[in-house]
Parts: structure tokens; C-alpha cells; sequence
């Protein structure tokens, strides 16, 4: 992995391990009969919606087209913020768009298949590729349940 990719160890969420070395699969993408979490590796929205799952939050499994439509379970936001989704593209356009997760003000958490595994950069390293060179957008997720003890056990189990 290139030396200027923020390693995950060092993230400002507390992320276990077992998001840590997870390898790209475009098969494994939300809602594919393919994907099972993480198990198997799994595209860039499969990855980020598994970390914002892990921390409580509920969203379905859309494509990139569908997130950015989406006004139920997300809206859009101004700028970057823990948890936000960021999406990113080669063109003007949410569909086919990579999709990763704001850990810190400038700082994403993506799973690439350029890269293989996921990895956190800064957004302006992001958009220095010509396949994210084009922000679509935030997305907040609205639904954050508040979990129970028993919640956040199961939580963590399907993460590891």
C-alpha cells in the first residue's frame, strides 16, 4: 500500500481489526446474493455501510444512485462530519459513484479496488485521481438507534 495512506490503526473511530484487512470484491455489493457483511470482501458501499452499521446505524442497502436519491434514511449534508457518507466520482453523476465514510474533518475511510483494502485519506488526496475527481456529495445518515448492551455485543461480534 502507498505510504501516503493513513493507516487504519490509527483511525479517530475505534475500528476493530477485522475492518482493517478486508479485501475489494465488485461482486460483494449491498444487496448482491453474493455479500455477507464483510465475509468474502466487498465493494466500496458493502465496506462503508458495514462501518456505520458496526457503530449502530441503520441504512439500507443501496447503490450509489440510490443513496444520493435517497431522503428517508439519509440526507444531504453541507460538509464533511464523522459518520457522513462522501461520494465521489469520474463525472457529474451519483451513479457507479465510490462511496466511503468520514472519520474526521477531512479524512475518508474507503475501500478501493485501486487500492485492494481499505484505507483512509484526505479528501483532496481522493480527488487528486481522476476517478474521484468529481464530489458529488455528503450524506448523513439519519437513523442511529439507540442500541442496548446486548445490541452493541451483537454488533461487535458481526464486525470480527
Amino acid at each position: 500500500m502507498k505510504a501516503d495512506v493513513f493507516d487504519l490503526s490509527r483511525s479517530p473511530l475505534p475500528l476493530p481489526p477485522a475492518f482493517w484487512n478486508v479485501k475489494y470484491s465488485g461482486r460483494n455489493y449491498p444487496g448482491s446474493p453474493s455479500a455477507s457483511g464483510l465475509v468474502g470482501g466487498a465493494n466500496c458501499q458493502q465496506y462503508a455501510y458495514c462501518v456505520l452499521r458496526h457503530f449502530g446505524f441503520e441504512i439500507p442497502d443501496f447503490r450509489s444512485s440510490e443513496l444520493w436519491d435517497d431522503q428517508a434514511f439519509t440526507s444531504v449534508a453541507a460538509s464533511m462530519e464523522q459518520f457522513n457518507l462522501v461520494l465521489l466520482n469520474n463525472i457529474r453523476d451519483s451513479y457507479g459513484a465510490h462511496v466511503g465514510l468520514c472519520v474526521d474533518r477531512h479524512l475518508v475511510l474507503h475501500l478501493s479496488r485501486a487500492l485492494g483494502a481499505p484505507a483512509i485519506e484526505t479528501l483532496e488526496q481522493l480527488q487528486s485521481r481522476q476517478a474521484y475527481q468529481h464530489l458529488i456529495g455528503f450524506k448523513k445518515v439519519a437513523r442511529r438507534p439507540i442500541a442496548s448492551s446486548d445490541q452493541t455485543e451483537t454488533i461487535a461480534k458481526t464486525a470480527s
